[in-house]
């Protein structure tokens, strides 16, 4: 009987991630491992994460190189049939050194370019003298750390969605108020009464996909985050079951998690709308743009006192700058004015607040 192979190919490691960099082997070539065993630890623009396997096997062959980089859906791991544990052929190890001359190296050397980033034109990707010189005549680029590449990426990809945002203003002295009472920041409350906006508005949870609207009926919010590896959406799922505890204490574990690299791929896809709260590094407002398969993004301005019109009085109040930024595609101008008088009106009614789950 013909042995029989299979490829474990990487896989999907979320919010638009294209490949992710090998730290470590967890298994050797020749191994038998178990069903949702730790094959690899991979590192990504936005986490380190230890990748499980499909299969119960023995792995045939590895295929990467600490260090180096693999494409989402191209070979990670070949499992082979038990018969061939330890292999019967012999393995060439993936990322030897690079093919090419010894006065290519002499002339790489001269002009100080390293062969490891060379891309060979020559039969069976062999470096050529005219790849160094072109590697050396290249204009300097600012190196940049490969999260900021995913970010332009995404950016790019987004920014090709008719989106509008538009704007209310938002007296906060309710929302003050009852944030205060509970003890939190106002962000879990706004996310609990955005939660609840939706209920009474789903199409703001929708989205555009095979040529029409694709209606969700859990509330999946991604958080905006900023670290060091640059801006991270982590994904409360389900927030909509959640009271404003719950709400509260996850979003402190996505951003620690952010900030520390080990969000799950799962804590980063599924966002079905998203939420930055830009207030809280200065922001008045702005027109935030889409995460990706979301149809909103709505950030919150810094809560501060402005002057307000009440009973036709000017007055200081506390109050912020609500910036919604939507898909044309999926919603008009009018139904989202609707939803942000809701959110609104729920915001500025302590008697509302109140009634949201704690």
């Amino acid at each position: 009987m013909a042995p029989t192979e299979r490829v474990f190919a990487m896989p999907d490691l979320g919010e638009g991630l294209e490949e992710g960099e090998i730290v470590q082997w967890l298994v050797a070539e020749g191994d038998p491992v178990e069903l949702n065993q730790p094959l690899v630890e991979v590192e990504t623009a936005k986490a380190t994460v230890e990748i499980p396997s499909p299969f119960a096997g023995v792995v045939a062959s590895l295929h990467g190189a600490v260090g180096s980089s693999v494409p989402v859906g191209a070979p990670l791991v070949t499992f082979g049939d038990a018969g061939k544990a330890g292999g019967d052929e012999p393995t060439v190890p993936p990322g030897g050194a690079a093919r090419t001359t010894p006065p290519v190296r002499k002339l790489a050397k001269e002009l100080g370019v390293d062969l490891a980033a060379v891309v060979g034109s020559g039969a069976d990707g062999r470096i050529m003298a005219d790849d160094v010189r072109a590697v050396a005549a290249a204009p300097d680029i600012a190196p940049t750390v490969p999260s900021r590449s995913v970010i332009a990426s995404n950016m790019e990809r987004q920014a090709a969605i008719p989106q509008v945002t538009t704007f209310r203003t938002l007296d906060c002295a309710a929302l003050d108020a009852f944030r205060a009472e509970l003890g939190m920041s106002p962000l879990p409350v706004v996310v609990a009464a955005l939660c609840r906006t939706i209920a009474a508005h789903p199409t703001l949870n929708s989205a555009w996909g095979d040529g029409g609207v694709v209606d969700r009926e859990g509330i999946d919010v991604g958080m905006a985050a900023d670290t060091e590896r640059g801006l991270v959406v982590p994904v409360m799922h389900d927030a909509h079951a959640l009271g404003l505890t719950a709400i509260a204490g996850e979003i402190k574990r996505l951003a620690m998690a952010a900030r520390e690299g080990s969000l799950t791929p799962a804590e980063l896809t599924g966002a079905t709308i998203a939420v930055s709260n830009t207030g809280s590094y200065g922001s008045e407002a702005g027109t935030p743009i889409l995460s990706p398969g979301t149809s909103v993004t709505l950030a919150i301005g810094v809560i501060a006192p402005r002057a307000l019109v009440l009973s036709g009085e000017i007055v200081a109040r506390p109050a912020c700058t609500l910036s919604c930024t939507f898909d044309h595609r999926v919603l008009d101008g009018a139904t989202v004015g609707r939803a942000l008088t809701h959110l609104v009106d729920l915001l500025t009614s302590t008697e509302r607040l109140g009634d949201l789950p704690r």
